[in-house]
């Protein structure tokens, strides 16, 4: 550039001016016209405000112009961008400058390049070219190109390529379903795993309808917290605050519900809209597995409240045999003495009868402790039901139908046949009753099932043998119950009748307990119930017939008997028997008294009828006391437990006999002389 080239400004202001010129096509127009120099002023002040870097190229490619914005782009005076060697393109660029130079002569239409100048600092500079090119009226070539810095444009591009390459490499290498969803709950997005997660391509899920895999229960509520996730502010600042989980289940394209956990966050995109970013997570196995773990620690505090309740039961049952004993004993006594055309034998039998319903009651407490006493066979529980067939008949109303359906040849269990009974009567009453205005069906099956785990739909199913067991079911067309009764049906005393105990279905509870076995209820309120009640199966295919009962007789007993027992009744009542009976009796209030006693009269005493639960010192201690001091001593244990508890309880010492409370006085005798006749 010569020394006497007029100010850049002014330069400025002429390329300007020939180049609007140029562009307005006004061949000859006159550039000092108002109007045009008020273009040129408005056009250079636009450049200069977009910070635009204005250059002019002859035909030979020289530049012939620059405008004073190359300082703030390039670092450059105008005058030093003039020389040869300061613009300098990056290697990588140059056939981009030279394919877009060769388009715009050789189309005449402009053409815009991005390419990276050397600054004069040494780093490289992203710019954008605009290249303009036109024939002059001499017929020669010149071009003008308008370039702005978009290094911050570029970087930010960068970034954002980055940021999403490394977005999709996460999306690959997750197990979750990665998803993005608008405002309508479209996929737009679906992440790499679809076909493995949900059976469907990435494809498939997108041309979806909103909420299509949302399984109808969760449909309404995954809607509205979705929804409300619109309406929350977004904060990138805060983000654990606007992070949102949701528990669902999704459809897979099999067919299969499956539990997904899905934490997602909305986030702003261009013109304002939003979308939900979502990674979703399978966690079918762990709600599964949790639902089973609360199942199966509902059904142990289940079993252990019943337990509970049943150590209760079984406390007070043995407090009222305490009491009735004496009540039943001195009754029983009363009838002996009396004649038949006694006015008070009427009174005595009415007191006798009470006596032995409440005795009833009491084995009912018991049985649901699982503590009454079994006289152990091996039952078919087809033939039980069947012999029950017209007690059953009978027990429910003429508008209810029975239907058996027994199978034969069932493998037998071990048992008490008159406890069973009582559980087939105690079930097919209760399943009669819920039956409305007495009309319905009932049906009670018989069969066998294979039990290979522990499940947690049969009560009692951790104390049950694993393998074969024989089932009874007694099923209802009636009214059905709620989960919330279910759960409270074997508790004692609880019942929904008007006029019940609730101690039925708590018997029932108890028995099957003590027999090893479980029971399922199925029911759902207005469409009936069954139980099911499983029991172990033997291998053995004839029973054991049972034991066979002695003839009333006259009782002449001789001998000394020690009876040892807290309770004063009891006391007065044995010794009362026994001496009408031709005995000599010593009595004693505790086991310590008792002991002291036989070691007094050891060579003399018979028979010791001996309490098992006694203050201070137990009846299983002052057992073995006893045989201590003479191994041969007969001791009848007396108790309103089972003899299976009490002989556990005792270990390996043996009882010359037990005795049930509460007794009349003729199992008393009964159980006395079967004992000496063994003295020889």
């Amino acid at each position: 550039m010569s020394k006497q080239a007029p100010p850049v400004q002014s330069q400025a202001l002429t390329q300007l001016e020939r180049i609007v010129r140029q562009n307005m096509r006004t061949p000859g127009a006159d550039v000092r016209h108002p109007l045009l120099r008020d273009r040129t002023d408005r056009l250079l002040g636009v450049l200069e405000g977009m910070n635009t870097w204005v250059s002019e190229f002859n035909n030979l490619g020289t530049m012939t112009y620059s405008s004073p914005q190359i300082e703030q782009i390039l670092g450059f005076t105008a005058d030093q961008s003039m020389g040869d060697d300061c613009i300098e393109f990056h290697p990588m660029d140059l056939p981009l400058v030279i394919d877009t130079s060769r388009s715009v002569r050789n189309s005449g239409k402009p053409a815009t390049n991005h390419t990276r100048m050397r600054h004069r600092l040494g780093h490289w500079v992203w710019v954008e070219n605009s290249v303009i090119g036109w024939t002059n009226e001499a017929g020669e070539y010149h071009s003008v190109v308008f370039s702005r810095d978009i290094s911050d444009i570029k970087r930010a591009e960068s970034m954002q390529k980055e940021s999403e390459a490394r977005y999709r490499v996460v999306s690959q290498m997750s197990v979750d379903l990665i998803t993005e969803m608008d405002e309508d709950g479209r996929y737009q997005y679906v992440g790499h795993g679809s076909v493995e997660i949900l059976g469907y391509t990435e494809a498939e899920l997108i041309a979806l309808k909103p909420w299509a895999l949302i399984h109808p229960e969760d449909c309404e509520r995954v809607r509205a917290q979705f929804g409300e996730q619109f309406i929350l502010p977004f904060d990138t600042n805060r983000l654990d605050r606007t992070l949102h989980t949701i528990q669902a289940r999704f459809q897979h394209k099999d067919g299969r519900w499956l539990w997904f956990e899905t934490q997602g966050v909305t986030y702003p995109r261009d013109q304002g809209a939003r979308r939900y970013l979502a990674v979703n997570r399978d966690v079918s196995e762990r709600i599964l597995a949790e639902a089973a773990r609360r199942e199966f620690e509902e059904n142990m505090q289940r079993s252990q409240k019943l337990e509970s309740l049943g150590v209760l039961a079984g406390g007070i049952a043995h407090d009222f045999n305490n009491l009735l004993t004496p009540i039943m004993g001195a009754a029983g006594l009363g009838l002996m003495e009396l004649p038949k055309d006694s006015p008070v034998r009427a009174r005595m039998q009415t007191i006798h009868r009470a006596s032995k319903r409440a005795a009833a009651l009491t084995n009912q407490m018991l049985a649901y402790a699982g503590q009454k006493p079994l006289r152990v066979e091996q039952i078919d529980l087809s033939s039980i039901v069947e012999d029950m067939r017209d007690l059953a008949t009978s027990s429910v109303a003429g508008k209810t139908t029975i239907d058996l359906k027994l199978a034969r040849n069932l493998p037998l269990v071990e048992g008490e046949a008159a406890q069973l009974s009582q559980v087939i009567m105690n079930l097919i009453s209760n399943a009669a009753e819920a039956l409305p205005e007495g009309k319905g069906r009932l049906s009670i099956r018989t069969g066998t099932i294979s039990i290979t785990h522990h499940s947690s739909e049969i009560l009692f199913a951790e104390t049950m043998p694993l393998g074969d067991h024989v089932f009874f079911e007694v099923s209802d067309s009636g009214c059905g119950m709620d989960k919330e009764t279910i759960d409270r049906i074997f508790d004692p005393f609880f019942t929904t009748k008007f006029t019940g105990r609730g101690l039925g279905l708590a018997a029932v509870a108890g028995i099957v307990r003590g027999h090893r076995g479980g029971i399922r209820v199925e029911s759902e309120a207005g469409r009936g119930t069954t139980f099911q009640v499983i029991f172990p199966a033997l291998a053995a295919k004839a029973a054991i017939p049972g034991p066979e009962t002695s003839a009333n007789h006259t009782f002449k007993l001789h001998g000394i008997a020690l009876v040892i027992d807290d309770d004063e009744g009891v006391r007065e009542l044995a010794s009362e028997v026994l001496l009408r009976a031709g005995m000599k009796v010593l009595t004693a209030t505790d086991g310590h008294e008792g002991v002291k006693l036989f070691e007094h009269h050891a060579d003399k005493i018979s028979i010791v009828l001996l309490d098992r639960t006694m203050p201070s010192l137990s009846g299983a201690d002052t057992f073995k006391a006893i045989h201590a001091i003479r191994a041969n001593a007969k001791i009848v244990l007396v108790s309103g437990y089972s003899e299976e508890r009490v002989t556990a309880e005792l270990g390996s010492c043996t009882l010359a006999g037990f005795l049930k409370k509460p007794f009349e006085p003729e199992d008393l005798l009964k159980r006395v002389q079967e004992v000496l006749d063994t003295i020889t």
